[in-house]
């Protein structure tokens, strides 16, 4: 780069105003150097010893059992149905209740227990808790009430118990 900028100055005709100067480069010279010293080997300690590896066993998991068949249970065989001693009866009428009824008409007679007579006994669905002998001023409830109605005869008069089937009981005498 010198040499081309001394090159172009000298070329000029007219004269110009003055170029910085530029200052000169430094070259670089060689200068003697102490010689290098050889690497000399330096003793460096053996590391510690170490343990030696040893062979390890990882124990593997054992094998899954083989498929077994479920346990056999036994069948269910036919048992013999337990059914509930129904209530004695005479006719649809537990014979408890027409006892009881019996007993009432008795005493509202005044006749014989042993002279009354059952004319019907009949197992019926009331269409409410009146028994289907309602009383005035009276309210129910409207539920299917199952229950009896049951006719003794007592002397000349006829006696009409509607019953549910607790053996609560109502004379009806409409």
């Amino acid at each position: 780069m010198i040499l081309l900028t001394l090159a172009l100055t000298a070329c000029g005709t007219t004269p110009q105003a003055s170029l910085p100067t530029v200052a000169p480069i430094p070259t670089a010279t060689a200068s003697p150097l102490p010689p290098t010293a050889v690497p000399t080997e330096t003793a460096v300690p053996p590391p510690p010893p170490t343990a030696a590896p040893t062979q390890t066993t990882i124990p593997t998991p054992p094998p899954p059992p083989a498929p077994t068949q479920p346990p056999q249970r036994p069948l269910p065989t036919d048992l013999p149905r337990i059914t509930p001693p129904a209530p004695a009866t005479v006719g649809e009428v537990p014979a408890d209740l027409l006892n009881t009824l019996i007993a009432d008409a008795a005493q509202r007679s005044g006749v014989d227990a042993a002279a009354i007579t059952l004319l019907r006994g009949a197992a019926v669905e009331w269409n409410d808790s009146a028994l289907g002998c309602p009383q005035p001023d009276m309210a129910y409830l409207q539920v299917i009430t199952p229950g009896y109605q049951v006719i003794l005869q007592a002397g000349q008069q006829t006696y009409d118990y509607h019953t549910d089937t607790r053996g609560y009981f109502i004379l009806c005498t409409r």
